[in-house]
């Protein structure tokens, strides 16, 4: 999908999802930096990932990357929610056990999220192997760092959705680093400069 792909109109509500991500990061870090709250995780540069909103359906499941909060807000979670999560509220998804940012909407079929990296997709791999055969050919959208690449479980998760021919989308997001060590060289298919075709053992 490119720009000339999208109407105005989707343009524009993108980029209000967007918007309201970065202002949600931004009242966080301020209720954090005033010892309000204990702990913030920032979306910034994760904002791209609202335009999957419109390529999956409410059939599909999502086990988001914690920083894309802006494609959470178009699925359905409320902005209220990502705040009862930050002051770990009895309202919150998880009544003030899960960490912050690391929502779950069972309603809008956004799956828990796991705060170390990479144990996403494992899960992603379980619930497409689940739903395949669905009505409505349901996809599991497994979103990632780059740096989450290297996991183990990443790698497994993947052998086996080529192996078993499962339904699940791997949107891998170039964070450039993989909590503080660059990635440029240090990923199996090094982005931005390999071609991805070296590593895919089959198409899906």
């Amino acid at each position: 999908m490119t720009r000339k792909d999208l109407t105005q109109n989707q343009l524009r509500r993108f980029y209000r999802y967007m918007l309201s991500a970065r202002e949600v990061d931004r009242l966080e870090d301020q209720f954090t930096k005033r010892g309000e709250a204990f702990f913030h995780v920032s979306g910034a540069g994760h904002e791209g990932s609202v335009v999957l909103e419109d390529i999956l359906g409410e059939q599909d499941w999502l086990h988001c990357h914690y920083r894309d909060k802006a494609l959470m807000l178009a699925r359905g979670v409320s902005s209220e929610m990502f705040f009862h999560s930050l002051f770990c509220k009895d309202a919150s998804h998880s009544r003030g056990r899960q960490m912050s940012a690391h929502i779950s909407d069972p309603r809008h079929k956004v799956l828990s999220l796991a705060g170390p990296v990479g144990n996403n997709a494992l899960p992603a791999a379980g619930i497409a192997a689940e739903v395949k055969d669905q009505e409505g050919s349901p996809v599991v959208l497994c979103a990632l760092g780059d740096g989450m690449t290297q996991e183990g479980e990443v790698l497994e998760s993947i052998a086996h959705s080529v192996r078993e021919r499962l339904p699940v989308l791997y949107f891998i997001e170039d964070n450039v680093y993989a909590i503080s060590t660059q990635t440029k060289g240090q990923t199996f298919f090094s982005t931005p400069t390999a071609k991805l075709k070296a590593f895919t053992a089959s198409p899906l």
